[in-house]
């Protein structure tokens, strides 16, 4: 039987918690299955047990507002952290804690981020796009700094877009074997090839070298 949505003693297109809660659900499930594109306002309401005209009485651009809400929690997080990061001194220790705290926001958001990563769509949406490319640049400065080479720069690209890669990959992962891996893997990527004891070339001896050319 098809029914309006109950919103208790919520005014008129605010959605109580409950309410946005199921919506979201469902929407996140659908759009992941048919894309954002693909997915419309009569199979929210279908998956729901509701009329459009509920949907709508809730959302006056159900599809646009239901992405925007499932996109903020992550970014007002993440705006956050960063927030509380860039505020204090960097140092060894400090961004280590910054990239645990990356990491567990990050799997907080992991289906998000499996969908997301799959819906280009979604990703060119305003709702995620807006304020993406600052965001991105404030991460990458969360971890350099002008003493770094080029090289260096590029593992920090890798380890960030690495995370999000392997959260995009592995929804369904143990969390905390993904966590202690995703950890090992960017610190390895953060320290480079001399923390982990491999010399830089300039100090091959001399022999071997010329075996290499050879």
């Amino acid at each position: 039987m098809v029914r309006a949505i109950s919103s208790g003693s919520t005014s008129s297109r605010t959605a109580s918690p409950d309410v946005r809660s199921r919506v979201l659900d469902a929407a996140l499930k659908l759009f992941s299955e048919h894309g954002f594109d693909g997915t419309t306002i009569q199979q929210i309401a279908d998956t729901l047990g509701v009329t459009k005209a509920a949907l709508y009485y809730h959302f006056e651009s159900p599809k646009d507002e239901i992405l925007a809400a499932l996109v903020a929690p992550a970014t007002e997080e993440l705006d956050s952290l960063l927030e509380e990061y860039e505020s204090r001194p960097r140092t060894p220790a400090s961004r280590r804690r910054f990239v645990e705290a990356y990491i567990d926001l990050m799997l907080g958001q992991r289906q998000l981020i499996a969908y997301m990563a799959s819906d280009l769509a979604a990703l060119c949406h305003p709702a995620f796009s807006a304020g993406h490319r600052l965001r991105h640049r404030r991460l990458e400065a969360m971890l350099t700094d002008d003493a770094l080479s080029f090289k260096e720069r590029i593992r920090v690209t890798m380890a960030l877009k690495g995370i999000g890669g392997t959260l995009a990959q592995n929804p369904e992962a143990d969390s905390g074997e993904l966590r202690e891996a995703l950890l090992e893997a960017a610190i390895a990527l953060l320290r480079g090839p001399r923390a982990r004891g491999a010399r830089p070339e300039s100090q091959v001896p001399a022999q071997a070298a010329q075996d290499k050319a050879a």
